[in-house]
C-alpha cells in the first residue's frame, strides 16, 4: 500500500511541476509587419492614428514617446505590460519595454502578455487593411 501511496504522490507532484512551466513563453515581439501597400502613400501619422485607436480600443493607454514610437501600457489587475511599438509608412514593431507580476525572467514570460500583444497586432492589422480598403 505504502508504494503506491508514494507512486500516486510522486505523479500528483509532477503534474503540478510540469503545469508551473507552461505559463511561461519566449517573450513575442512582432518585428517589421507591412503596412498594406494602399496605405503607404499616405503619412506616417495616419498609420500612428490606427495604432492608437486599435491599442486604446483594447484597453491600453498610449502616449508618444518620441517620433514614430507610441509606447502603450495595459493594466488588468495586478498585471501591467509596457510596449514600444515603433512604426513608419511602410511597417510597424511592437517591442517588450517591461512588465510587472507576469513572471518575466529575461528571456520568458506569462502567456497571457503573449496573448495581449498578438491580440493587438491583429487588430491593428485589421484597422490597416479596413483603411486601405476604404482609400482604395
Amino acid at each position: 500500500m505504502k508504494p503506491l501511496y508514494h507512486m500516486a504522490m510522486a505523479i500528483v507532484l509532477a503534474i503540478i511541476v510540469s503545469g508551473c512551466g507552461v505559463r511561461l513563453q519566449p517573450v513575442y515581439n512582432a518585428d517589421q509587419i507591412p503596412v498594406p501597400v494602399a496605405l503607404q502613400d499616405s503619412s506616417s501619422s495616419t498609420v500612428a492614428n490606427i495604432i492608437k485607436t486599435s491599442a486604446i480600443n483594447r484597453g491600453w493607454r498610449v502616449e508618444d514617446v518620441s517620433p514614430n514610437v507610441v509606447r502603450a501600457t495595459l493594466d488588468n489587475r495586478t498585471h501591467e505590460a509596457v510596449i514600444d511599438i515603433h512604426y513608419s509608412k511602410t511597417s510597424y514593431s511592437i517591442d517588450y519595454v517591461s512588465s510587472k507580476d507576469l513572471l518575466y525572467n529575461g528571456t520568458q514570460i506569462h502567456r497571457n502578455y503573449n496573448r495581449w500583444v498578438k491580440t493587438l497586432e491583429n487588430d491593428i492589422n485589421k484597422n490597416l487593411n479596413l483603411a486601405a480598403m476604404t482609400k482604395s
